[in-house]
């Protein structure tokens, strides 16, 4: 079972579905949709939003370049992500074991 948050950030129009990654070493939190990803400093919530792609937004479209622009991830988002952060032992996607 992998571990999901219903936000709306930055300039989108609705609502999505956000996959939450593991913990990585700096510190970033990284979420990912069917559509966008979006990295953030979880102490901040300062962060990076890629733009709408619809067959799928990668970690390459994180990059200002391609799209991507400047959020405030709220709080309630934050401490929504941080709560259920995979841990060692989840499935994320029926694919990855962390």
């Amino acid at each position: 079972m992998f571990k999901e948050i219903n936000a709306k950030l930055g300039n989108m129009r609705k609502a999505a579905d956000w996959t939450i990654y593991p913990h990585n070493d700096n510190g970033n939190i990284v979420i990912q949709s069917d559509t966008r990803i979006c990295k953030f400093d979880p102490t901040t919530g300062k962060g990076v939003l890629s733009r709408n792609v619809p067959n799928g937004a990668y970690f390459h479209h994180l990059n200002k370049f391609l799209g991507a622009i400047d959020v405030v991830v709220p709080r309630e988002v934050i401490d929504a992500c941080i709560d259920n952060q995979p841990k060692s032992g989840d499935k994320i996607g029926g694919l990855t074991i962390v």
